[in-house]
């Protein structure tokens, strides 16, 4: 198993882990992008500075992101190039519906 394969699972592990924390829930409704809002700091109220480090480095060292997949109904990792392209779609069209 690469180092790839090992950071991802942990970071899963982790997001997993907080939503049961914070909302009961395997997983949150938008969990991914609430979470990564906390990572980059757009959001204060969320986790434990400690837990949004940990978010930070294992996506770093994954370099990726673990999001919701509809199709699946499950987990998935993805590339952080296709995180971010989904991250900045979900803001844009969160902005167009807020005017």
């Amino acid at each position: 198993m690469d180092e790839q394969n090992v950071t991802a699972g942990r970071l899963l592990k982790i997001v997993s882990a907080i939503s049961e924390e914070y909302w009961c829930a395997g997983w949150r409704h938008d969990l991914e992008y609430i979470l990564w809002d906390a990572v980059i700091g757009r959001r204060k109220d969320i986790c434990t500075p400690e837990e949004i480090e940990q978010l930070k480095y294992l996506s770093e060292k994954c370099r990726g992101w673990i999001i919701w997949d509809e199709q699946t109904k499950d987990e998935r990792f993805v590339p952080m190039e296709e995180w971010l392209r989904l991250y900045e779609a979900r803001r844009t069209k969160a902005s167009q519906s807020d005017d």
